[in-house]
């Protein structure tokens, strides 16, 4: 059961008057144990104290009519304190337009009271008032600019806001007024990243967060993440590895330890992890494209199709990732010797994803020279050439590394058409 501190000051001295039931009554509340403290109230004639105290402890037992109903009874006698007490009820049933409204009268009379600031503007952004939450949050700041916590309150109504710059900077401030902090120093280096800070600025970050509790499951997570996102996978898996020991097994860990295991060619346990993973959500596009790869890998192509099929019918990826895994698709289709198919989805990834279509005609032209239609292979190959020299007009570099593979595939056709009938005709191009 929660306990409920509050400063009662006088009440406290007069309730002490009553003798060794006051001491019994202010021990039971002290200890939470409001049931005790309302059987020992009853014991006595009602007073200010008396009624002060039951609405306190019917606080306590979250019986909030009754508390209501007797923080009323103290509006006469001590108006801020049964403002405070009924603002604190009301917010607690969800009646946060009456708890606003008492928070509001409170801090017309006591505008520095920091304890009601900080209630009044968590309020305000549970509420969703998230310009009137801001205002009570740089209030605090106001205040006391050394306290970490007002700062890690403020990062988080920037991030409410969406206000990343704003919010790196709060959550920084409050790290560095305590870094030993490192549910703050999570915050902080999510918030780094979502920055798009270069990432091995963050890790060196998250390695001191980490030298302080190596146990830490934010920091661990995020550590794990990053290297990942850095492509150290053998790191990474080491990580993660240690995460599930300490009992993890989310949905956000079997993932990343089996997208490390699949990086890392260990594609039998990192089968296992994804099919978990799976399990758990099969709506993530990563895992399934991975996942699918595993799959192809260990021989199970089918399974990598039924996934790639279904994530593309029912998830609607954006354009540039269904043709990533259509173009997957035709790898899985190629790998097994079915090249009309294999073609059939490196066109449907061509068509999604225009800005890489050199790469999709490159596995097309194999294809095509592969199941020796060569006449297709021609066709594309003059496509392939032609759009090489409008997208690299300005770039000789790349020009010339374009222009030696259709060199290649030129040659080798020409060597295929020599030994076609269609040379006695003379209809093989000479280029």
């Amino acid at each position: 059961m929660k306990r409920i501190t509050f400063c009662i000051g006088l009440s406290v001295m007069s309730l002490l008057g009553y003798g060794q039931i006051g001491n019994q009554i202010l021990t039971s509340i002290a200890l939470g144990k409001y049931s005790d403290a309302l059987e020992q109230i009853n014991e006595l004639p009602s007073s200010p104290e008396i009624i002060q105290f039951k609405a306190i402890a019917f606080e306590g037992l979250n019986m909030w009519d009754s508390a209501v109903v007797y923080y009323s009874k103290l509006s006469n006698i001590d108006t801020q304190l049964a403002k405070k007490g009924l603002a604190r009820c009301y917010e607690s049933v969800g009646n946060s337009s009456k708890a606003i409204d008492l928070y509001k009268q409170i801090l017309a009379d006591d505008s520095l009271n920091a304890n009601i600031i900080t209630r009044y503007a968590n309020l305000l952004r549970s509420s969703s008032l998230h310009k009137k939450a801001l205002e009570q949050f740089l209030k605090l700041i106001e205040l006391d600019s050394t306290c970490a916590k007002y700062w890690e309150m403020l990062g988080d109504q920037y991030k409410a806001m969406n206000m990343t710059v704003e919010s790196t900077t709060a959550y920084n401030k409050a790290y560095l007024l305590n870094s030993n902090n490192l549910f703050v120093a999570s915050k902080y280096f999510a918030q780094l990243i979502k920055s798009n800070v270069p990432l091995q600025y963050v890790y060196e970050n998250i390695l001191d967060a980490y030298q302080v509790d190596s146990t830490y499951m934010p920091i661990l997570m995020l550590k794990g993440k990053v290297e990942s996102d850095m492509k150290k996978y053998s790191q990474a898996e080491i990580t993660f590895t240690r995460i599930a020991s300490l009992g993890d097994s989310s949905f956000f860990t079997l993932k990343n330890l089996a997208i490390a295991k699949h990086s890392n060619g260990s594609y039998l346990e990192a089968e296992n992890l994804f099919k978990k993973a799976y399990e758990m959500d099969s709506t993530d596009f990563l895992l399934n494209f991975v996942y699918a790869k595993t799959l192809q890998n260990v021989g199970e192509r089918n399974l990598a199709l039924d996934i790639i099929s279904n994530t593309i019918k029912f998830l609607y990826p954006p354009d540039e990732l269904v043709a990533s895994f259509y173009e997957l698709a035709g790898d899985i289709y190629n790998s097994g010797n079915k090249i009309d198919l294999a073609v059939e989805n490196y066109q449907m990834a061509l068509e999604k994803d225009k800005n890489n279509e050199l790469k999709y005609l490159n596995k097309i032209i194999w294809c095509k020279i592969y199941d020796k239609k060569f006449r297709d292979a021609e066709y594309l190959v003059h496509k392939y050439d032609s759009i090489v020299l409008e997208k690299y007009a300005d770039d000789s570099i790349h020009l010339k590394n374009e222009q030696r593979k259709t060199g290649f595939y030129k040659d080798l056709l020409k060597k295929e058409f020599f030994f076609m009938d269609d040379l006695k005709n003379g209809k093989f191009l000479v280029y």
